[in-house]
């Protein structure tokens, strides 16, 4: 169980966040004097990074429904977060802000972020949960008057929660969530995360796979190369040796996805119509419907393995 704060790699971020810390703890007792609120009508879920860190959310809104039924559930998620929580019966609104805060390659919009603290603003919030750990989040929730605050504040702004719970790495991510957000044990059953799609939405992906000329009773196996740090990635030449050896069975129809290193790869295999290239070709929703059509996902560490075992495809990763 982690308890140490500030696990950050450079000094830097160590030193700025502690430093906002020594000003902010000596106003954590009068915080905390606030007590749980006796009645919740509106629940801030705030979840701004990874799309795989997401799907490790999707258990919290059940549990969080069947704790508070009265309770309006919003969550405030990433500009891909639309694709993941589109059609959740657990969500009653959904905000998406595209922060740069945990995606690399993007500038948060000054404007838009005092948009979204607005409209934040506009609800009052009876409790809210930072299921990361991080300052900004707590901070935005502090400035969106949320009345009652929990998270694990070891990366800072712990002085900001009115609770404040361990960290424990041992456990999954999947797990960590929902006991953030209830106070009594987490059986397995629980800890199933679920997408949803409306029926015609699954006939549509079933039609896409018809349009790539794949017969209904192919072998689908999803391949994902890429992953959000290049030290997850699994090299490209095995990649190609690992397909190669799927061809052997005619049996196999091979989907690639991802971004530019996946189109690559689908380039190694122009000549044959059994491995499909989805870069490009797809919505992110029309993408995971599809997905969840596929008997295996081989790939990194990283979203598309994440929504995989959603669905309870086998993942090699």
């Amino acid at each position: 169980m982690i308890n140490e704060r500030y696990p950050f790699k450079k000094s830097w971020r160590w030193t700025l966040i502690k430093c906002f810390d020594f000003f902010i703890d000596p106003f954590a007792g009068w915080i905390r004097r606030r007590k749980f609120p006796t009645s919740v009508q509106n629940i801030l879920v705030i979840r701004l990074d990874q799309i795989g860190d997401l799907v490790c959310t999707l258990p919290v809104f059940p549990i969080l429904k069947r704790r508070f039924p009265q309770a309006k559930i919003t969550v405030l998620t990433g500009s891909e977060g639309k694709a993941i929580l589109d059609q959740n019966p657990f969500v009653d609104r959904l905000i998406t802000f595209r922060s740069n805060w945990f995606l690399r390659n993007r500038i948060t919009n000054p404007i838009e972020f005092f948009q979204v603290l607005s409209d934040l603003r506009k609800t009052h919030y009876n409790l809210g949960f930072d299921l990361r750990g991080d300052l900004r989040n707590i901070i935005l929730m502090a400035l969106a008057g949320v009345r009652y605050r929990i998270g694990y504040g070891i990366a800072g702004g712990g002085g900001l929660l009115h609770e404040t719970r361990p960290y424990d790495a041992a456990l999954h991510q999947v797990e960590l969530n929902a006991r953030l957000v209830t106070d009594g044990p987490v059986s397995k059953l629980d800890l199933k995360p679920e997408i949803y799609f409306t029926p015609k939405e699954k006939e549509n992906a079933l039609n896409r796979l018809k349009g790539f000329g794949i017969p209904p009773e192919t072998r689908l196996i999803a391949v994902h190369p890429e992953a959000g740090y290049s030290s997850k990635e699994w090299e490209e030449e095995k990649f190609k040796k690992l397909i190669a050896k799927f061809l052997e069975d005619s049996q196999n129809r091979v989907l690639i996805v991802g971004l530019s290193k996946a189109q690559g790869l689908a380039a190694s295999f122009s000549d044959t119509n059994r491995v499909i290239s989805l870069v490009g070709a797809l919505s992110l929703r029309e993408m995971i419907a599809v997905l969840s059509q596929c008997h295996l996902l081989v790939g990194n560490d990283s979203g598309p393995s994440h929504l995989a075992q959603a669905f309870g495809i086998p993942v090699v990763v």
